[in-house]
């Protein structure tokens, strides 16, 4: 006996998207050639389908392909406080996605920082 599959038009958009999320975390996880493991900020899989498509639309990614922009200068990033070894925990929060973010990362809404230096 069969089983009588049934898709709608939301559930095959809602796989749409998190498939290449799912796709895109993992390729991240194995891209360091130097064997260093990248923890996640926010897991793809917990996050809501809303959560997702924020993300997705603007082009989050874990890893920033330009070492001058990364979520730590952005101005919508709050990082973590530094713990008592001074180092500056690996996540924070974003303004733009209303969750975390690694400090790491990238999106098309990256804004500088303003210093206050000028």
């Amino acid at each position: 006996m069969s089983k009588n599959t049934t898709f709608n038009r939301r559930s095959v958009v809602k796989m749409g998207l998190q498939v290449p999320l799912v796709s895109a975390a993992a390729g991240v996880l194995v891209a360091c050639g130097d064997g260093e493991e990248i923890a996640l900020c926010a897991d793809p899989n917990m996050l809501s389908f809303g959560e997702n498509s924020i993300r997705q639309a603007n082009k989050y990614i874990e890893v920033s392909e330009e070492a001058d922009k990364n979520c730590l200068n952005c101005a919508f990033f709050t990082p973590e406080p530094a713990g008592p070894d001074g180092v500056v925990p690996n996540c924070g929060d974003c303004s733009i996605f209303e969750g975390l973010a690694s400090k790491n990362g990238y999106c098309d809404s990256w804004s500088t920082k303003d210093t206050g230096q000028g």
